[in-house]
């Protein structure tokens, strides 16, 4: 009984407190810049235009080359799937934004079970693992960008350098919650892993 009182007292701790806040409110942020770049950037892949002061997709193309990939055309997972067929990320990727989904989910809905329950505490892990897959995105979608952009024609450019602003904003994130910087995602010293 007295290991469970020292446990619960250490996570009311102001201290401790304040870093589940941080590490929560820098997660559910990094869910807010994945998931825009997933399903909106996908579907701007197939912009074909202005009509009318309006943007114009190719709706046909989306709805055959992505939202077919998904049984019940989910856009996300379909959009998944489609970024894993184009090489963008790869299927254990698209595995870890499944757990960083529920997990978010798990953030946005229960952040008092976060600030009282030693057992439960953010995961810094797919937290570093968002920095990765929000960097292979910036690349990606960068990479699309120079290859199109005729000013660039004929220049020398370095695709894996490309970083995108969300990027830039995932890694500062990720250094405010205590993730380290340039670390390998998923895989921390003993002090940084996931509570069993």
């Amino acid at each position: 009984m007295e290991e469970i009182e020292q446990r619960l007292n250490a996570k009311l701790a102001p201290e401790s407190v304040a870093i589940t806040l941080i590490r929560a409110s820098c997660f559910l942020s990094a869910y807010e810049l994945i998931k825009p770049q997933i399903i909106d950037s996908v579907h701007d892949f197939f912009w074909c235009g202005f009509n009318e002061g309006k943007h114009l997709y190719d709706e046909a193309r989306y709805e055959q080359g992505v939202l077919s990939l998904h049984p019940k055309k989910n856009k996300y997972l379909a959009s998944c799937a489609w970024l894993v067929s184009m090489n963008a990320l790869t299927g254990d990727q698209v595995a870890t934004l499944a757990e960083i989904q529920t997990h978010r989910h798990e953030i946005a809905h229960e952040l008092p079970k976060i600030l009282v329950d030693p057992d439960f505490e953010v995961r810094t892990d797919l937290l570093a693992d968002a920095v990765e897959i929000v960097r292979c995105l910036g690349v990606f979608w960068g990479a699309i960008e120079a290859d199109t952009d005729s000013d660039l024609i004929g220049q020398e450019i370095d695709y894996d350098g490309i970083k995108s602003g969300q990027y830039l904003l995932m890694e500062y994130l990720a250094s405010i919650a205590g993730v380290p910087a340039g670390g390998k995602p998923g895989h921390y010293d003993d002090d940084q892993a996931p509570a069993d």
